[in-house]
């Protein structure tokens, strides 16, 4: 992550555990995420557009995803890669092909509620940790 950047960081994910989350999940995890994982085993920071924070989920909450009847069930082919600290879930749409644009979704309203947070996870990891100059996110 660049200098400057308002995120928390943890320490980075081992490759064990990247290895065993690309093993377990059923779509390919975008080098971005791996890498943030590598970087950050879980964080948290600014985003720049609504939800406006995300808090990054660990590798082996992510893979223990993949393993959970209630989301499997409830919002099939979505990779939940961590949150907004509150109430919204942060994911990879993996309902069609690569690159899987990233959504938040209200888990009380289920999938219908998934909302563009950036159209693949480059982007995304792009404005991790990016405000406005008054420190408040730009909702732009």
């Amino acid at each position: 992550m660049e200098p400057g950047r308002a995120w928390v960081c943890a320490p980075g994910a081992s490759l064990q555990s990247i290895h065993s989350l690309v093993q377990a999940s059923p779509w390919p995890i975008p080098a971005a995420i791996l890498d943030l994982l590598s970087f950050s085993d879980g964080g948290e920071g600014d985003l720049p557009v609504d939800p406006f924070c995300f808090v990054l989920d660990r590798a082996e909450e992510i893979k223990a995803g993949l393993e959970d009847c209630f989301l499997l069930e409830r919002f099939p082919g979505f990779l939940f890669i961590g949150g907004d600290g509150g109430l919204e879930r942060i994911a990879l749409d993996c309902r069609s092909e690569p690159p899987f644009p990233v959504v938040a979704i209200d888990p009380i309203a289920g999938p219908g509620s998934a909302q563009q947070v950036a159209r693949d996870a480059d982007q995304f990891v792009d404005v991790l940790g990016l405000a406005t100059s008054d420190g408040t996110p730009d909702d732009a």
